[in-house]
């Protein structure tokens, strides 16, 4: 892309797609696959990825991600992904709307509702996680302003650019493990500002993590939780597009191979989210671009402007355990299981973590209020005990789902031997389950599988309990937040305590 575009407000569109006359802020599938073929850096296992959308262990999470683009064009799903914005009159992805109401909230939640549907949930950055960041520095801007009056306008324009090119943003937040000992100032790793230009700054270092950005188009780049001693020219908030120049994505070793059969990993066929390692060598972002730079109150309220993103993601966790408890109770009606206490009482368990989720997330919703910029948050409160309930007991409810399937995981049977004609007809016979054939009983541990034991399984529960922050961080934050006074005040009332 030529220099005046790169300086220019579009800068985050990597691959302009043209625009369709009917609902032309929408991509289908096929326009997203084609956003991806932008000339980024990606090295997965030592080679350079010519084409992200061609890679055996990228495509089929593209794949993915794809299928939730139609749906936003399919007429059974096109109102649970889409929107009118109401200051352009335009559709665009809800995944871009600032909420201004609990209804705006409502609509975000049928949204995840549909969207972890369609993968099951296992993409923890999937399309309608959206600008999280952009919105919450919309949310906090009487917090912002104060010291960067311009922010407001910039996060505006990010956020048209987004609605007309339905982008996916990926976090870029974690920074990489080094030496604990060394000062912040001094690990090498540390994402700052080597140059200040008249145009914008030049950044490097490095960050971990940076799920989905492989298979999306920008990166969101944002402050961790604060540390003493953070030098100014690394408290950095910014967008970049994934083909940024001297921006290059260290993939990990992928957990799918991209040749599964479907029958043998229903889940894991589709793919997984890729991770990796992101380096910047003197990465150019304009000054449009920069949302926050120096800015003290930004560089420390990490919780505040993530509590958007919080509620995502614990939003998306309840829906995942609605599939969990579903999956518990086909496991003993596949077994015939179902009529023994100690089965029932273990499928409870997993009913009750799915409930309880629900439950906080509703409750989050149903108390959210505006912040005095004007834009809708759900309750801080509700949103972070469900998200300390939902890491705390995610290994539980794995293990549950290994334990009420017992030997069916370790007793699967791939497709390729199942079709042998020696060896299908006595499988037939000897598995049959209750109420269910053998091969659809086969079928559902392969299911159970992907979901608690695959290595790709592994990866996901590795990423749930740190994409929602340890659980000793969220009981700190709870802590803080959770309003005692007027149980205590009461109390000093009764017990007569002056």
């Amino acid at each position: 892309m030529p220099d005046t575009e790169r300086n220019g407000r579009d800068y985050v569109v990597s691959k302009p797609v043209a625009r369709r006359a009917t609902d032309p802020n929408l991509r289908t599938g096929a326009e997203f696959r084609e956003s991806l073929r932008d000339g980024r850096h990606v090295i997965a296992n030592g080679r350079d990825v010519a084409d992200v959308t061609a890679e055996p262990t990228l495509s089929r999470g593209i794949d993915q991600v794809a299928r939730y683009f139609d749906a936003q064009h399919d007429p059974a799903t096109r109102d649970l992904l889409t929107t009118i914005e109401p200051d352009t009159g335009e559709r665009i992805s809800t995944a871009w709307l600032v909420p201004r109401s609990i209804e705006d909230l409502w609509r975000y939640d049928a949204m995840i509702k549909c969207s972890t549907s369609l993968s099951f949930g296992v993409f923890g950055r999937p399309p309608d996680y959206g600008p999280v960041k952009a919105i919450s520095f919309v949310a906090w801007n009487h917090l912002v302003r104060k010291q960067e009056p311009e922010a407001l306008d910039k996060i505006m324009n990010f956020l048209r650019v987004g609605q007309r090119n339905n982008l996916t943003s990926a976090d870029v937040i974690i920074d990489v493990q080094t030496d604990r000992k060394t000062p912040v100032a001094q690990r090498a790793a540390r994402l700052r500002v080597v140059e200040e230009r008249k145009d914008g700054i030049v950044i490097s270092g490095a960050k971990a993590g940076n799920s989905v950005l492989a298979q999306g188009n920008i990166g969101t780049i944002s402050m961790p939780p604060p540390v003493p001693g953070m030098p100014e020219e690394c408290m950095i908030w910014a967008a970049v597009p994934a083909n940024a120049p001297g921006m290059t994505l260290l993939l990990r070793e992928a957990t799918t191979n991209g040749a599964e059969a479907r029958e043998d990993h229903p889940i894991d066929a589709d793919g997984e989210e890729a991770d990796g390692l992101l380096i910047f060598d003197r990465v150019f972002i304009p000054w449009d671009y920069v949302f926050s730079y120096k800015n003290k109150t930004t560089a420390d309220i990490y919780n505040i402007l993530g509590q958007f993103a919080f509620w995502k993601i614990a939003t998306r966790l309840s829906y995942r355990a609605e599939i969990f408890a579903g999956v518990a109770q086909m496991i003993v009606d596949a077994l015939g299981t179902d009529q023994i206490p100690a089965v029932r009482a273990l499928v409870s368990e997993v009913i009750h973590y799915a409930a309880t989720l629900r439950g906080m997330m509703t409750a989050a919703v149903a108390r959210a209020k505006p912040t005095e910029s004007g834009v809708m948050l759900p309750d801080h409160v509700f949103v972070t005990a469900g998200r300390l309930h939902s890491i705390e007991a995610y290994p539980r409810i794995m293990q549950i789902l290994r334990e009420l399937s017992g030997q069916g995981l370790i007793g699967r049977v791939p497709q390729a031997t199942w079709d042998r004609p020696d060896i299908g007809p006595l499988l037939d016979e000897y598995l049959p389950g209750h109420k269910l054939d053998a091969r659809d009983k086969n079928r559902l541990f392969n299911l159970v599988w992907d979901m608690s034991c695959s290595p790709s399984a592994m990866r996901l529960a590795l990423f749930e309990n740190i994409n929602a922050t340890p659980a000793p961080a969220l009981r700190e934050e709870l802590y803080r937040v959770y309003d005692r006074g007027p149980a205590m005040a009461a109390i000093r009332k009764r017990a007569g305590i002056a």
